[in-house]
């Protein structure tokens, strides 16, 4: 990305923030990674049902790499964590960040819809590209081990 603002990574490593990262919503994660999804394809992240309107942050400290209308993910958000590590987060209503600002954990970057039924925000984490099991990492989910 030569076009954005250089950024150093966050004060603390990604690597050294597992089990404390942060849902970007709250809500009830209704598929987890690895479990089957509408298509019955394995999961490359985790669904969170929210309600709507609810407020979205930034999992952890980064840079915002890509904001905007992707595919059929609707509004998308990538966030860049430093080595290698980056955070999806699809579905959102409304977008309230910028390509190439640094954000803080918890720092407010969109709003799910207000349409009927519950919103569901689609989050993946990725590392130098691949989809990885974000569970371990988020301390929502962290404790609660399936199988």
């Amino acid at each position: 990305h030569p076009s954005l603002p250089h950024y150093e990574g966050p004060s603390k490593p990604f690597s050294q923030a597992k089990g404390q990262i942060s849902l970007p919503a709250r809500g009830e994660v209704v598929t987890r990674f690895g479990e089957a999804d509408d298509l019955g394809a394995a999961s490359k992240g985790v669904r969170i049902e929210t309600r709507p309107g609810a407020q979205v942050i930034a999992p952890y400290e980064g840079q915002i790499v890509y904001a905007g209308n992707f595919r059929s993910y609707g509004r998308l958000l990538i966030i860049e964590h430093g080595e290698g590590y980056l955070t999806v987060i699809a579905g959102l209503g409304r977008i309230d960040g910028a390509v190439g600002q640094t954000v803080v954990a918890g720092e407010p970057v969109g709003l799910m819809g207000e349409g009927s039924g519950k919103p569901i925000l689609y989050v993946e984490l990725r590392r130098n590209g691949q989809p990885v099991n974000p569970s371990p990492w988020l301390a929502a989910l962290k404790d609660k081990v399936s199988g």
